[in-house]
């Protein structure tokens, strides 16, 4: 598969699966993605299943950590951060996606209606969660 296509699985699964976390918590907790050089699997750590009572720069920086020390010992192509941002009373799905050339956040905002959750159009801004692998 080649980049682009690995990004974009890569954003879809970031969605999907904070969707899935809205429909099953009704918020999304803070989690990664990373994505590989050499295979087309993606794979998750979200360590606030370990430690619960984490505030939400923790559960952020624990998630960045996690991350960081996939990037040190697996062959790393890209690597999402995925958190709920509020702003103003409006909620986003934050999705910072990272390679070694850039980062970039993007912001997806939601609202209930009728019972579902809508994902908006993403926001792109120019800020950053956490570096991921300018650390290296």
């Amino acid at each position: 598969m080649n980049q682009d296509k690995i990004i974009e699985q890569l954003v879809l699964t970031c969605i999907d699966t904070a969707k899935a976390m809205l429909d099953e918590y009704g918020l999304v907790v803070p989690f990664g993605i990373r994505a590989f050089n050499d295979s087309d699997d993606l794979k998750m750590n979200c360590p606030a299943d370990q430690q619960q009572d984490a505030d939400w720069h923790e559960q952020i920086n624990n998630v960045a950590t996690e991350l960081k020390e996939f990037i040190a010992n697996e062959n790393i192509f890209a690597t999402a951060l995925v958190t709920e941002l509020e702003s103003g009373g409006e909620s986003g799905i934050g999705l910072q996606i990272e390679t070694e050339m850039s980062s970039v956040l993007f912001v997806y905002p939601f609202s209930k209606q009728d019972g579902d959750w809508k994902i908006d159009e993403p926001i792109q801004t120019d800020q950053v969660l956490a570096s991921i692998f300018s650390a290296q």
